[in-house]
């Protein structure tokens, strides 16, 4: 994941309305090539060190451009700063309440648009952890996200579906993440087979099973390589995004077969090829998938402390839901 020098003016910035979830506020560039979230200290410093340090983790990360200052309200063409709670409206209310509240901030990130190189995107976030929140956290939020916890698959699979858009053909299913919290232990398989539901249509069987079995992969290569290193990311996401168009999919799947290996995290070999391969990539082809951890505004590399089993387990369990599915698509 290497920097990239892109020239950016904040007037032309727009809303960005795809996201599946997340905090509101979030925009795009003109092209759609870039997201422009408003964002911390902590979660800049967290890109810059990942670059630094562990550059093998950041080809698991979108790519960070940099950060751009969103000025002040007045000037902006998106204000980042915080209604008092006595003065929205109840339709934004509505809306923290599915995104969240804006971050109260004028410094943005720079990302890749994981969705942009896709016709009609899928996407999957999922939140890791048992645990979703650092030390030194205010007790009243400690205690309203251990509530979340225990409620949801969070506190039973360290992960829960935070959101999801899946596309039917014509338009896109949106779920929210008042979806992803109604599930247990037992029927979250229901939400991953909604998820890759078009697969049943876009793709021949054998594709399908083959997809699957990438995107399996690729968790597992995100797990071993949390594995390796020690950190605490907590409320983090993995975000899954598959070509949901099935002309698109099935012409991608034709030309690019994959084979599933009994090992799935790769040699440090194979990650150094495919570190030069971005890098002498000019633009960015379409791809039928892509997996990547997004949201690191409390995550920070730890040494000392261990690996991180909070976010480790969740992904394990993430990795058997899609066994499931393949197993499934076997059986038939």
């Amino acid at each position: 994941m290497a920097t990239k020098q892109r020239q950016l003016d904040a007037s032309t910035l727009k809303a960005f309305e795809n996201a599946a979830a997340g905090h509101d506020g979030v925009m795009s560039d003109p092209s759609g090539e870039l997201i422009i979230k408003p964002t911390t200290a902590a979660e800049i410093s967290f890109y810059q060190n990942t670059l630094a340090e562990h550059p093998d983790f950041a080809e698991m990360m979108p790519t960070f451009m940099g950060t751009l200052q969103l000025g002040s309200p007045a000037s902006a063409p998106s204000s980042t700063a915080v209604h008092e709670p006595d003065k929205i409206t109840q339709a934004e209310k509505d809306q923290q309440l599915l995104h969240g509240a804006k971050i109260s901030t004028e410094t943005a990130i720079v990302l890749e648009n994981l969705e942009h190189s896709f016709k009609s995107p899928n996407v999957l976030d999922l939140k890791l952890g048992a645990r979703l929140y650092e030390d030194g956290t205010k007790a009243d939020k400690a205690e309203r996200l251990d509530k979340v916890a225990a409620e949801t698959t969070s506190g039973s699979l360290n992960f829960r579906i935070a959101g999801m858009k899946v596309w039917n053909g014509s338009t896109f299913d949106t779920y929210d993440k008042f979806y992803g919290r109604k599930f247990n232990a037992q029927n979250v398989q229901d939400g991953f087979a909604t998820f890759f539901s078009g697969l049943a249509t876009g793709l021949k069987l054998e594709q399908a099973q083959e997809l699957l079995e990438t995107i399996l992969a690729e968790i597992t290569k995100v797990r071993h390589m949390l594995e390796k290193y020690e950190s605490r990311m907590y409320s983090a996401s993995l975000l899954v995004v598959y070509e949901g168009d099935s002309g698109a999919l099935d012409s991608l799947m034709s030309h690019e077969p994959r084979a599933r290996t009994e090992e799935r995290a790769p040699t440090q070999k194979e990650v150094r090829r495919s570190i030069v391969e971005e890098e002498e990539e000019e633009g960015e082809e379409p791809v039928a998938f892509k997996v990547k951890m997004i949201d690191f505004a409390h995550a920070q590399w730890a040494p000392g402390q261990g690996k991180d089993e909070n976010v480790i387990t969740g992904l394990k369990n993430v990795e058997k839901q899609m066994d499931q599915l393949i197993g499934k698509l076997e059986q038939q």
